[in-house]
Order: structure tokens, then sequence, then C-alpha cells
């Protein structure tokens, strides 16, 4: 139990973080994305410009990645975790556009879907992975 706490706060922490990064503004002179994520979609897709979505996709997965070891769940099913995570992500888009600063993209919130579940089903298979080389049938 000791185990999960932990990942619990290191999930709680970084929801925090996507949520905060998510609504806030950016300043004015900054490019869109991370450099990193930039370098990913010029090299992946030839386009700097799809650095955002990479950017959502990224930050989503890493989260849906959190979600198995902290074992978000809803009504005890672990694979609502990700459901979750992309509902709280098309929410986070829509209220980007109450303040009036950052402007809701269906493309984000679909990169937000598609990274929690990537995430949640790559911890999964990972997961999987581990416990049947630990024990070979």
């Amino acid at each position: 139990m000791k185990n999960v706490m932990l990942w619990r706060g290191v999930f709680v922490l970084c929801l925090l973080l996507v949520t905060w990064l998510t609504l806030t503004p950016n300043p004015d002179d900054t490019e869109s994305g991370m450099a990193i994520t930039r370098w990913f979609a010029r090299m992946l897709f030839g386009d700097e410009a799809l650095s955002d979505k990479l950017a959502h996709f990224g930050a989503y997965g890493l989260l849906g990645v959190l979600a198995l070891p902290a074992r978000v769940n809803l009504l005890n099913q672990k694979w609502a975790a990700p459901a979750l995570l992309a509902v709280y992500g098309v929410l986070l888009e829509g209220v980007q556009g109450l303040g009036g600063v950052r402007t809701p993209e269906l493309a984000d919130a679909v990169a937000n879907a598609g990274g929690a579940g990537a995430g949640f089903v790559a911890a999964w298979l990972a997961l999987r992975w581990r416990r049947q080389k630990q024990n070979p049938a």
C-alpha cells in the first residue's frame, strides 16, 4: 500500500501540473510546444507545428502510465482510468475558452484522450510482460 500512496502522490502532482499548464496563458514571446516536442514533430511529421499536439499526447500519456501503479479507477474498474483522463482533458480544453486568454482546440482534446489511452495500455502491457517474465509458464 505504501508504494500505491507514493504513485498516487506522483500522479496527483503531474495532474496538477498538466492542469496548470493547460489553463495558464503562454507568454507572447514563446514558441508553441517544448523544444523536445518540436524536434519530435519535425522528425516524425516534418512539421514543427504539430509539437503542441505531441505535448498534449505526451502529458496525458504520462498520466495514463501513472494511473496504473496509482490504481486510479472508477467503481473498481481500472480500465476506467484512461476514460476519466480523456474526459478530464476534454473538459479542460473547454474551460480554456472561458478565460478568454486561450482557445480550446478539438485536436488538443483528441491528443489528450489518445495519450491517456496509449499511456495506460503501454503501462498495462509492460506490467503484463514483466509478470510473465517473472513467472514463466
